[in-house]
Formats: C-alpha cells, structure tokens, sequence
C-alpha cells in the first residue's frame, strides 16, 4: 500500500471580534484557532505599537493579557507558518477605554441626555429579530457610512449588551464627534423594510446633548424574518 500525505497550507479563525473593546483592569485572553494545515502549523505573536505588555502569557495559538491599561491597547498579529504557501495571518485591533464612557440606548421615555466632552460614549441599536444574524446593521455619521477607526469603534454583536445589539462607541469625544448619528437595520432577502434611528450629538448652550430622532420604527421593533 502507498500512503500519501497531502500538505494544505495553514488558516486561522479568531475566538473573539477584529475590534475588541474593554474596559482597564479586565484579563483578556485571545485565541487563534487552527482550521487547516498539514504538517501542523507554528503559531507566533507579535504587537504594534511596541512590544507585548509585561503581563502577558502566550501558549501556542493562545494569549492572555492580564490588567490591561490603555497603553496596552493595540494591534495583536497571529501568524501561523508550517512552510506549505503562504503563512495565514489575523489581527485583533484591542481598545482599551479610558476611565469613564457613557452607554446611550434611545429610550422612548426621554428624547435626550446630556453628555461630557473627553468620556468614551457608546452608542446602541437593537431589533429585536428571529434569526439574530439576519439583521444586517450600518451605521453613519453625517450621512457618510462609518468605519472603525482609532475614534470609532463599530461592534456588530456587543457583549457588554443585550444579545443581537450593534454598537457604535466613540472614544474620547471631541468637538469634531458632534454629528448626526444613523443606525440602520436592514433585512436581506426579505421584504421587511429598512428601519432606521438619528442619534443628534450637538452642542446647545455649551452643553453637549445627545437628542434622538426616531424614524419609522422604535429600537426594539419585533420582526420575524
């Protein structure tokens, strides 16, 4: 008999989101899951900026970052090589907020809140939906689409809220934040309409508001999709 051993070249899959937000203090573990790669691949780390904090620990595909403070924040690369093509490659970009945010969900009891200048404000938008992850949620600032930035943050399925939520964190807020905020959720495939929300962040008076608008629908409108 004459046995053949096929080599595949490595790929990897990510434990957690590309963006990932916490808070200072918290212990943060990320892993980098093999998916295919015959002879098994080799599993490095590196950091940008700088090298990896002191408190860290890295086991194979594995690494736990303990006490993480906004200097630890930061691009951590996987790269996995086992010398069959190219080396599969993927990045978490880790956020570590300053000491003070803000969550603000539209509440149809209250059209507005006041907010500080320099605090991380975060941003929700949630339908409450039956398949979750057929809702497809874009967001926009002054009518041009958003994309994670150092500033902003986009998470599609925040754990820090209720199930299905995408959230919109803006880090840090500074006078060039002020905007008009749209959340919309769209429905692929069916033919339930979009359904949108403006969030306002404006400065009246010199204090900065956060005034909701509600267009077409409440942030927890049911659908089955």
């Amino acid at each position: 008999h004459l046995t053949f051993k096929v080599e595949t070249p490595p790929s990897l899959k990510l434990s957690v989101n590309e963006t990932l937000v916490v808070n200072p203090g918290e212990n943060v573990t990320i892993s980098c899951l093999v998916i295919t790669g015959e002879p098994m691949p080799t599993i490095s780390w590196t950091h940008y900026p700088g090298p990896m904090p002191p408190l860290t620990r890295i086991q194979g595909g594995t690494i736990t970052l303990w006490n993480v403070q906004v200097q630890d924040s930061g691009y951590y690369n996987c790269t996995a090589v086992n010398n069959v093509g190219n080396p599969a490659k993927k990045t978490v970009n880790l956020i570590v907020r300053g000491e003070h945010k803000q969550n603000i969900t539209p509440d149809s009891n209250k059209d507005s809140e006041t907010i500080e200048m320099e605090k991380d404000v975060k941003l929700s938008c949630h339908v409450d939906a039956q398949p979750q992850d057929r809702v497809n949620y874009t967001w926009y600032k002054n009518g041009m689409p958003v994309r994670t930035s150092s500033s902003l943050v986009i998470i599609r399925n925040d754990f820090d809220l209720a199930p299905g939520t995408s959230s919109l964190e803006i880090l840090d807020l500074k006078f060039t934040d002020l905007a008009t905020y749209k959340c919309v959720a769209s429905f692929p495939g069916t033919p339930i309409p979009k359904l949108q929300i403006e969030m306002n962040v404006t400065d009246k008076s010199g204090k900065i508001c956060f005034h909701f608008n509600l267009i077409c629908v409440y942030v927890s409108q049911q659908c089955n999709i």
